[in-house]
């Protein structure tokens, strides 16, 4: 019988077995740099500098620099770039994976990046273990990382931690998000509202910092800042 070529989960599931233990020895050794706290930033590939989501992750990333916080983006430019611009190398960890036409203006050494072969690790390593995330606006990737943080953390795969979407003056993604949550899958019943538990919204470095201090209270979750 004629062996059959090996099909795209056989081939999902040979990358990720082959990657578990590279992945959980660089994921110890990040950890081990002295970082104070870790978050996770996450945004468009597709954001330049100059535009207003560029500075604000810029500035986000000196922010939490400057305390002492490491900042893990996925390691591409765009918002992740900014990030890096803002953070510095030394509190700088990025999770990349080779995706064509997104090549970041810098690269990390390897004690600070890895490349891996499939989006489910990706995003495994970029949420597993992590004390905030801020999420800029972002096309179907941002959104989907988005969806699969609030999945972890509505079924209890996740520890809770502050999800705050970052939405820099003149942008209205996130409003319009948080409207769409609200009234099509809360209010109707097709999620719980403990999904939206630990997200909110945030305009400014010093209100995101803020909310990642304290957690995000009761009366703000799912609220604009």
């Amino acid at each position: 019988m004629k062996e059959q070529p090996e099909g795209h989960l056989e081939t999902a599931l040979r990358s990720l077995a082959a990657e578990v233990e590279t992945a959980r020895t660089w994921s110890r050794a990040s950890r081990s740099l002295g970082q104070e706290r870790i978050v996770t930033v996450f945004g468009s590939a597709r954001t330049k500098p100059g535009d207003p989501s560029y500075e604000l992750a810029r500035s986000l990333g000196a922010a939490v620099a400057q305390r002492g916080w490491a900042a893990v983006t996925g390691g591409g430019p765009g918002i992740m770039q900014a990030v890096r611009d803002g953070s510095g190398e030394l509190l700088s960890r990025a999770v990349r994976i080779e995706i064509a036409g997104e090549v970041p203006d810098t690269v990390l050494d390897p004690s600070r990046s890895i490349t891996v072969g499939t989006f489910a690790l990706r995003k495994l390593l970029l949420t597993h273990d992590i004390d905030a995330l801020f999420v800029f606006p972002g096309g179907v990737g941002t959104l989907d990382e988005l969806y699969d943080v609030l999945v972890h953390q509505d079924t209890d795969q996740h520890r809770p931690f502050p999800v705050i979407l970052m939405q820099p003056d003149g942008v209205q993604l996130w409003d319009a998000w948080l409207r769409f949550m609200t009234e099509h899958l809360v209010r109707t019943g097709l999620v719980s509202p403990s999904i939206m538990s630990q997200v909110a919204i945030a305009d400014s470095v010093e209100d995101a910092l803020a909310l990642a201090d304290k957690g995000i209270p009761a009366d703000r979750a799912g609220a604009t800042a």
